[in-house]
């Protein structure tokens, strides 16, 4: 069975889970390959698969024959905000993921999502008789484990957040409580990465007003696969702080590799719960777990990326 997953190519969140699938697939027999919906050029190379994954979009010209798999991967809210923000200042396009949705609700072959409250989202936007469904999303624990580190990271704890900058978990909440639980744990240093350029003149008048750049090492960059891990080994805690207690791959990724994480509640995978909403409250509650009067929780830990891959196929084989 000859299985295409198409994906954007920009090392998203996204980009590494449809690679991570692929490899798993292949190591279950099947003949699975990464392609760009972005890159016309890799278009044909996609004619005549048995299976269409679509975690981005899938070429015309790759719809002839074979099947086609949806994956949600965007919170139902931030395809919906995104679209919404982008039609306000752009023609409505190509790039519009909340029509892009509604479309493979409705026309793909097979649907899946990682999140049980995804699921009953899109479920609710489906025609009757359709299903969606919902796998566990694993990582590759081969090399997402414990590793030693390469120096403790600066910071008396010491926090660390590198998430891809969208509202639905960008470091606004943490911004602006950190001046607040700094005032109680003043050697606390919190390390933000991958913070985007074009994005610099919003935030850095903030954390420089309030002064949570004083405590804080800030960077737009995107650090490797290698030193994320490394990351993960040398902090106290990671902060993972995605809206409406969902998961993603970097919180994932981290607990696998034996970090404390913090999410708000209702992450699964998570070490410690703040209550989303006022960050006058999240700030207590912060301060009270890195002062260690917070007992942690029993976290469920991330499943193996061969799992998913073993579902998947499961679903291929059925269409």
């Amino acid at each position: 069975m000859r299985v295409v997953h198409w994906t954007l190519g920009n090392g998203s969140g996204l980009d590494n889970v449809a690679k991570d699938l692929a490899a798993g697939e292949c190591l279950l027999g099947l003949d699975s390959q990464i392609l760009s919906s972005a890159d016309q050029n890799q278009w044909e190379l996609g004619v005549g698969a048995d299976i269409h994954v679509s975690h981005s979009h899938v070429p015309d010209i790759c719809r002839d024959k074979g099947k086609i798999v949806w994956v949600g991967h965007g919170t139902p809210e931030n395809c919906f905000h995104t679209s919404l923000e982008e039609s306000l200042h752009a023609a409505h396009s190509f790039g519009d993921s909340w029509m892009l949705v509604q479309y493979w609700l409705q026309h793909a072959d097979a649907m899946v999502t990682f999140w049980p409250r995804h699921q009953k989202i899109w479920q609710s936007l489906c025609d009757k008789g359709r299903e969606v469904r919902c796998f566990p999303l694993g990582v590759n624990r081969e090399f997402w484990r414990p590793q030693t580190s390469l120096g403790k990271w600066d910071g008396s704890p010491s926090l660390f957040t590198a998430e891809n900058c969208h509202q639905i978990k960008w470091p606004w909440d943490i911004f602006l409580m950190w001046p607040w639980v700094t005032e109680e744990v003043p050697a606390a240093r919190l390390h933000c990465f991958y913070l985007p350029r074009d994005q610099h003149r919003f935030w850095f008048p903030l954390v420089y007003r309030n002064g949570s750049a004083f405590k804080s090492h800030i960077s737009p960059n995107v650090l490797s696969h290698d030193l994320l891990k490394n990351a993960f080994s040398s902090v106290d805690y990671v902060l993972n702080l995605v809206r409406y207690g969902d998961y993603n791959r970097l919180g994932l990724e981290a607990k696998a590799c034996g970090a404390k994480v913090i999410s708000f509640k209702g992450n699964p995978y998570a070490d410690f719960w703040l209550d989303e909403g006022n960050q006058v409250t999240q700030a207590e509650q912060l301060k009270a777990i890195l002062k260690g009067e917070v007992e942690p929780r029993k976290a469920e830990l991330p499943l193996g990326i061969q799992e998913t891959a073993q579902r998947m196929k499961e679903l291929y084989e059925s269409l």
